[in-house]
């Protein structure tokens, strides 16, 4: 088979309306850039761990927060950063305790797609049941209060990141960035509009700096379903 050039390719994708673009997400040097003075890192929704976050940061603090305690030993064995604390709980608005649904699919369980708001639209076609856990809830705010210094913030909570946010408010003053799965269906019952998400980081002076990464709708179509979105402060010209 003959090789094809990346010109070549990229000039066939655009004659069909498509674009190749980056996954900055998994850029090290990319990410590092906005977060060069950072102190300590907060992973919310670790499940297996988010490898290239922990390589861009090697040499700071973090902290992993998940409602599963089996994900520790999941992000250990995935290559989980040197200095760490794991937090075997959830965040949101107010302490408390709350269901935790684990998706249970035709293949099994589906620890990924774990969350408090029962999936909804296509996905939830492929959902036989759901394994549920109760798990304790805590304010952002109050963990992180044992961690002083500037803080990069990455969630990842299937539809519950309104609510991380509402939990977090003197946390996203000390934020240089925040990563953040932002979606753009209903893809749960009951979630937050992006503009709902993106209001409560504007009021922190955060605002979107760049898409890191899209994901389509699973149909062949080109409708995105959500965004890996970074945030940064508004005042900072890079």
């Amino acid at each position: 088979m003959r090789a094809i050039s990346d010109h070549m390719f990229r000039k066939a994708l655009r004659q069909r309306g498509l674009v190749a673009v980056p996954d900055k997400g998994r850029q090290e040097d990319y990410l590092r850039g906005f977060g060069a003075e950072t102190d300590v890192i907060v992973d919310v929704g670790v499940h297996t761990g988010t490898p290239q976050l922990y390589r861009a940061f090697a040499d700071r603090k973090f902290v992993l927060i998940d409602p599963r305690p089996e994900a520790e030993a999941a992000t250990i064995a995935n290559g989980a950063p040197a200095d760490f604390d794991f937090h075997a709980c959830a965040v949101g608005a107010d302490s408390g305790r709350m269901d935790l649904r684990i998706p249970v699919l035709r293949k099994g369980r589906n620890p990924a797609m774990a969350g408090f708001k029962p999936i909804a639209g296509p996905m939830a076609k492929g959902v036989t049941s759901y394994d549920i856990r109760t798990v304790p809830v805590v304010p952002l705010d109050r963990i992180m209060a044992n961690y002083p210094g500037r803080v990069g913030l990455k969630i990842d909570t299937e539809g519950f990141e309104l609510e991380v946010l509402q939990g977090a408010a003197q946390t996203l003053l000390r934020c240089d960035f925040v990563i953040l799965e932002l979606s753009l269906t209903n893809r749960f019952d009951d979630i937050a509009p992006p503009s709902r998400v993106m209001s409560e980081l504007a009021g922190a002076g955060l605002e979107l700096r760049d898409i890191l990464r899209s994901t389509g709708d699973g149909r062949g179509g080109a409708r995105p379903r959500l965004l890996d979105a970074l945030f940064t402060r508004w005042e900072v010209r890079n």
